[in-house]
C-alpha cells in the first residue's frame, strides 16, 4: 500500500504500545532489590540444630536438623532486634547488592548451590545434545508413527507421560524445547499444530517438574538446604504428578480433536503451513530405523533407570548424576 492510500492518524492520538512480560533478567533485578530492601526491614534471627545419627546401607552417618520452634530473633545488648542491611557494594568477597550475579554464580559447591546447578545444566545439555544430533529420537518418532497409523492420537498421552516424567525424575525443562523443534513438524503432519507439540514437550515437563517427588533442581535442592531426607514425601507427590499429567493429557487430546476437526481454529495455522508440506512428504518416503537408533534409545532408557537406581538406593546427587550422564553421552557417541 502506497503512502497516498494510507489512512491519516489522528492528530494527538497515539498507537499503544503492546505489554510484553520482561525478561527473566529483569524480573530476577527487581527480585534481588526487594529481597536487598528487606534485608532493613526483616530482623535476623536462627533456627537451633541439633545433630542426628541415622544409618544408610549399614554405614553411620550424622547430620544436623533443625529443632521444631526454636526460631528466634537475634537482639543486641540492649535487647533491640538487630537487621543487618545489605550494602550496595562489598569488597573482599562480601555480598553487596551490586555483587549479587557473580556471588550468586559461584555461591556453595559442587553439592549444590550455582556452582553445582549450573555445572549440572551444562552437562546435562551436552548430553542431550549429542542425543539429537544423533537423531535417534527424530527416526524413532517417525516409525512410531508409521506403526500407529488410525491409532495416532495414542502419540498425545504417552508423549505427554513421558516428557512429564522427564520433568519430573530429573528436571527436564529448557531442553524439552529442543526436542519441541523436532516434534513440531511430526505433530503438525499428524494433523495437529504446533502448541500441541508444544503442550506435550514443554507444558508437560513444567508439569512434571512442579509435581516431581525426586527432581534434582527444585525437591532435591530444597530438601539438601533443609536438610530433610532425599525422597522424603515421595508417594503423595507421586500422586500428585500422575493426576496432574493425566489432566493435562487428556485436556491436550481434547484440544488435539479441535484443531484436527478444523485446522483452520488453530492459532498457528498459518505459521504451521511449512510444516504440514514438508512433513507429508517426509511420510511419503521410507524410514531406516537402524540398530544404531535403537541402541542410542535403550541407552537413553536405561540410564534414566541407572539415574533412578542411584538417587533411590544411594542418594546420588548433582555429581553423581551429571557423571552418569557425561557416562550415558560418551557411549551414545561411540555407537554413532
Amino acid at each position: 500500500m502506497s503512502d497516498a492510500n494510507k489512512k491519516p492518524q489522528p492528530e494527538g492520538k497515539k498507537q499503544k504500545k503492546a505489554w510484553n512480560m520482561p525478561d527473566t533478567y529483569v524480573i530476577i533485578f527487581f527480585v534481588v532489590m526487594l529481597a536487598a530492601l528487606l534485608t532493613y526491614v526483616v530482623p535476623v534471627g536462627s533456627l537451633k540444630m541439633n545433630e542426628i545419627k541415622y544409618e544408610l546401607n549399614g554405614v553411620e552417618k550424622t547430620k544436623n536438623v533443625p529443632e521444631a520452634g526454636s526460631f528466634a530473633l537475634a537482639k543486641d545488648d540492649n535487647g533491640m532486634e538487630i537487621r543487618k542491611g545489605v550494602k550496595f557494594f562489598e569488597p573482599f568477597g562480601e555480598v553487596g547488592f551490586s555483587n549479587y550475579i557473580f556471588e550468586g554464580l559461584v555461591s556453595g559447591n559442587k553439592w549444590g548451590s550455582a556452582v553445582g546447578v549450573v555445572a549440572f545444566i551444562l552437562v546435562i545439555g551436552g548430553a542431550f545434545g549429542i542425543v539429537i544430533r544423533t537423531g535417534a529420537v527424530e527416526v524413532g518418532l517417525l516409525q512410531m508413527i508409521q506403526k500407529t497409523k488410525g491409532r495416532e492420537w495414542l502419540l498425545i498421552p504417552i508423549l505427554f507421560f513421558l516428557f512429564s516424567l522427564g520433568g519430573a525424575v530429573f528436571g527436564m525443562g529448557e531442553e524439552a524445547l529442543a526436542f519441541a523443534m523436532i516434534l513440531v513438524p511430526i505433530i503438525v503432519g499428524l494433523g495437529y499444530d504446533s502448541i500441541t507439540a508444544l503442550f506435550v514437550t514443554y507444558v508437560a515437563t513444567q508439569i512434571g517438574f512442579a509435581t516431581s517427588w525426586m527432581n534434582p533442581f527444585s525437591v532435591a535442592i530444597a530438601q539438601g538446604v533443609s536438610e530433610f531426607p532425599v525422597l522424603s514425601g515421595a508417594p503423595f507427590r507421586m500422586i500428585m504428578w500422575f493426576v496432574f499429567t493425566m489432566f493435562g493429557a487428556v485436556y491436550t487430546i481434547l484440544y488435539g480433536r479441535k484443531v484436527k476437526k478444523n485446522p483452520e481454529s488453530s492459532l498457528a495455522y498459518t505459521s504451521d503451513h511449512y510444516f504440514r508440506n514438508d512433513m507429508q512428504e517426509k511420510k511419503e518416503a521410507r524410514v531406516k530405523f537402524g540398530t544404531g537408533h535403537i541402541l542410542v534409545l535403550l541407552t537413553l532408557l536405561f540410564g534414566m533407570i541407572w539415574v533412578i537406581w542411584g538417587v533411590v538406593k544411594y542418594e546420588y546427587y548433582l555429581p553423581e548424576i551429571a557423571t552418569q550422564f557425561v557416562i550415558m553421552a560418551a557411549y551414545r557417541g561411540l555407537i554413532v
